[in-house]
């Protein structure tokens, strides 16, 4: 038995001595890239030239029309379901400000970057719907459908700690995420996130509305009910 171990040994020994042995060493003979790793590829880097193309260039010219990575045209559909740009100017949608980041620096800012009209609260209720109900419930209570199958620790939209959260911090959440609620930046526009936004305040004003802040109609209504 002793004997297979040494035997063994030996044949170690010498192959980390034929791998390893002779690092430093010169050669013409280009190195052995157990892992290359792709480091070496059949490709052009950039800005160098070309004899493939009349113009010399490897770069191409991009095709007519193309819209850069992270640019928002106005009422177009960047992806499946989302709307962008319909309630937003187009250009580019990875700028470092407040409607782009719910941030002003380093702290969360509070209010809409946009105007807050039947139309975007109407959009905010479909995006909701699609996106969010299925966790936190229809009308935000943390009482969705998905938590009957195992999906724990969903935040209540009601509580009084989310109606004082500031609107940009609402906006970040939902851009990337947070504890086991996965980022929804990569799948949800960026107008329609503050669509849904509006969205959650007018769930929560519904229900937490005071009498005295109904229409008189209302209240008159609600005061007759036995």
């Amino acid at each position: 038995m002793l004997r297979y171990f040494f035997i063994a040994f030996l044949l170690v020994m010498v192959a980390v001595v034929s791998l390893a042995g002779f690092r430093g060493s010169k050669s013409a003979l280009p190195p052995i890239e157990i892992f290359p790793d792709m480091d070496h590829q059949p490709k052009y880097q950039p800005q160098h030239p070309s004899g493939f193309f009349a113009d010399g260039r490897s770069a191409r010219k991009p095709v007519d029309g193309t819209v850069p990575m992270g640019y928002a045209m106005h009422g177009s559909y960047l992806q499946a379901g989302a709307k962008n740009g319909a309630f937003e100017p187009a250009g580019f949608t990875n700028q470092p400000d407040y409607y782009n980041t719910g941030k002003f620096g380093d702290s969360y800012g509070d209010g809409f970057p946009v105007e807050v009209t039947s139309k975007l609260i109407a959009r905010g209720q479909e995006r909701f719907n699609i996106n969010c109900a299925v966790c936190h419930g229809k009308v935000g209570m943390g009482n969705g459908v998905a938590t009957q199958y195992g999906v724990a620790a969903v935040a209540n939209l009601q509580d009084d700690r989310i109606r004082i959260m500031p609107d940009g911090q609402l906006f970040s959440t939902i851009t990337n995420g947070k504890n086991t609620m996965g980022a929804y930046g990569p799948q949800i526009a960026l107008d329609d996130r503050w669509a849904i936004v509006a969205y959650i305040r007018a769930l929560q004003k519904s229900q937490n509305v005071k009498l005295a802040e109904l229409p008189e109609a209302k209240q008159k209504e609600l005061q007759a009910k036995p």
